[in-house]
């Protein structure tokens, strides 16, 4: 499938400031083919859109989270089995994550 700027992927990114070795083994456990990279200010990344790399990642981390992050991922993992390939659900469902996570958000 051609990149459009009518098309939307999952994506799992996560970071760990200082430690390598960390999203290492996470990258292992996962079944990530990407490469831990290094971005600035000593912070590490581990980024995968592969379709079975987050199919893994929702086995893994289904019923292990509390709070908003419980929540979000539950509409992320739920979408992907859903709505993947469909533009304009993925859509409509991360303008209203978004719009979700602002109302919570801490003004300082």
């Amino acid at each position: 499938m051609a990149k459009t700027e009518s098309r939307l992927v999952h994506a799992f990114e996560i970071t760990q400031k200082l430690d390598y070795i960390v999203l290492l083994a996470i990258k292992y456990i996962l079944g990530i083919k990407t490469d831990v990279s290094y971005k600035k200010a000593g912070h590490f990344s581990l980024v995968s859109t592969n379709s079975r790399a987050i199919e893994n990642i929702i086995q893994y981390y289904t019923n292990t989270m509390k709070g908003m992050k419980s929540f979000e991922y539950r509409i992320w993992s739920r979408a992907y089995n859903k709505y993947k390939g469909n533009y304009t659900a993925l859509n409509y469902i991360r303008n209203r994550i978004r719009s979700i996570k602002s109302k919570f958000e801490i003004k300082s």
